[in-house]
């Protein structure tokens, strides 16, 4: 007869290979520095290439810049350069003196239409802070609406005669105009 061992199988070693976990991790360890070598390789590999082609450019430069048409035209490219540096001061310091010209043509008209018809210019000074006008005429009330519509104008700050003389029937006169001060915004 035969006993029964209910225990057996616990006690029996199983024939099952157990998978070991530290095979597993040196693989994936052996995967990484492997492909870490290979990357490490392969740019190693595309940085001596591309270092080769730079030198292999450098000579074909050098070999062109030993052409005299070459060089001439890059003597030429360069003096473009400094022409059109050249003219973007000249540019910058017309349009500086444009905007700090205070006494311009535009003024110079608005004056003139603002003459009576019985008034004449002998000579205007002009200078940065204001005009003289010396003038004549055939009455005193031309004078004083020359004045008055001067006085009209934003443009000046005062306007006033400062002298009036009778000469032969015609009244000589010096006029003085200051003109308004720039603000500091350049308005």
């Amino acid at each position: 007869m035969k006993d029964l061992n209910f225990f057996s199988s616990y006690s029996k070693k199983s024939n099952k290979k157990s998978f070991d976990k530290s095979i597993v991790l040196y693989g994936i360890l052996i995967l990484v520095i492997m492909g870490i070598l290979i990357y490490g390789l392969s740019n190693f590999i595309a940085i001596k290439k591309l270092s080769n082609d730079v030198a292999t450019i450098n000579l074909e430069l050098e070999a062109n810049l030993k052409n005299t048409k070459i060089k001439e035209i890059l003597d030429k490219e360069q003096q473009i350069k400094v022409i059109k540096e050249d003219m973007a001061k000249l540019k910058a310091l017309d349009k500086y003196v444009q905007d700090r010209d205070v006494v311009n043509e535009l003024l110079l008209e608005d004056i003139r239409n603002n003459i009576p018809s019985l008034l004449f210019i002998s000579s205007m000074s002009v200078n940065p802070d204001g005009i003289r006008i010396e003038g004549k005429s055939k009455d005193k009330e031309s004078i004083a609406q020359f004045e008055h519509n001067l006085r009209s104008m934003e443009s000046f700050e005062r306007v006033f005669i400062s002298q009036v003389t009778d000469d032969n029937g015609h009244y000589s006169f010096y006029l003085d105009i200051r003109l308004k001060e720039e603000n500091a915004d350049g308005a």
